[in-house]
């Protein structure tokens, strides 16, 4: 009996199921990670040939898409890219590793951590990739997103708060976001659930993203970026006028918990104006990471 691809989302696959993928490998479902509510993308642990893997519904429609763009990365041992698919059920297949039991756009659990751990507790590590490739867009050289709200809210740059342009910068200011959660333990932006669940959650997100990393410019002249929507523009500078001496802005520089260089690389790549941003190649060259070795 054949299985559309809709029918295999209205409910998970149960565990103990087997799959035969495109390359004739036969897996079998060992439990569900993941459920994907209503947009069905779930995540599965599977097993093949005594080895495990991770199974992934993709997004109706854009397995081919996506399937060409991993295969461009494929050869950076930094980044899982897909090893096997299920064309007829547009489900990727994914090498395992432990990061995928936390289940917690750029977000810390999509960022997976091969390590060991010695009895003495000794820790090495042995291999960080990149994962959850689905949501990636290429963005050629001088080009940009503009329109989707991208990412998760709590670590999503004000650009896309802002639905304005977007592209590898606004990923730099996620994983900055990401290095003072790894660092300190701190989710800088994580508000109440009720304020994260409002209509108006950007109010409360964004009022973070003024309290930290706003610096000294004056609200006329926030970064160009937001010139495109006057509504959003004159949001942020209302959000300014609700800070006082009783409920004062809380600047990156203040931090004094956080290791100086550090708090210089982060300041750096959580610029409010993406053009003024370190890139990703000179954040990598900034002195915290050779003293952090």
């Amino acid at each position: 009996m054949s299985t559309t691809p809709m029918q295999s989302r209205k409910e998970p696959l149960r565990s103990g199921m087997t799959l035969k993928s495109d390359s004739g490998k036969t897996y079998r479902i060992e439990e569900l990670l993941t459920h994907g509510g209503k947009t069905a993308l779930h995540v599965y642990r599977a097993s093949a040939e005594g080895k495990p893997y991770v199974i992934k519904n993709m997004i109706l429609g854009e397995s081919e898409y996506q399937l060409n763009l991993q295969n461009l990365v494929s050869c950076s041992p930094n980044v899982r890219s897909v090893t096997d698919t299920f064309q007829s059920l547009e489900m990727f297949v994914y090498p395992f590793m432990d990061g995928d039991l936390l289940r917690l756009n750029i977000k810390p659990n999509n960022i997976l951590i091969d390590y060991d751990e010695s009895p003495e507790k000794q820790i090495t590590i042995n291999r960080v990739q990149i994962s959850d490739l689905e949501d990636t867009v290429i963005a050629p050289p001088g080009k940009w997103l503009r329109g989707p709200l991208c990412g998760n809210a709590i670590w999503r740059s004000a650009e896309s708060w802002a639905r304005s342009r977007q592209n590898q910068s606004s990923d730099v200011f996620s994983f900055g976001i990401v290095m003072i959660y790894a660092r300190v333990n701190e989710l800088v932006f994580r508000v109440t659930d009720d304020q994260l669940n409002a209509d108006d959650s950007w109010r409360y997100l964004l009022r973070r993203h003024l309290s930290y990393f706003f610096g000294r410019r004056q609200p006329q002249r926030f970064p160009r970026t937001y010139w495109g929507r006057k509504s959003f523009l004159r949001a942020l500078i209302g959000l300014v006028g609700t800070f006082g001496p009783e409920d004062p802005r809380q600047p990156l520089e203040r931090w004094n918990y956080l290791e100086p260089d550090l708090r210089d690389l982060v300041g750096k790549m959580t610029n409010l104006d993406p053009a003024k941003r370190i890139t990703a190649r000179e954040a990598l060259q900034h002195p915290w990471f050779s003293h952090s070795a």
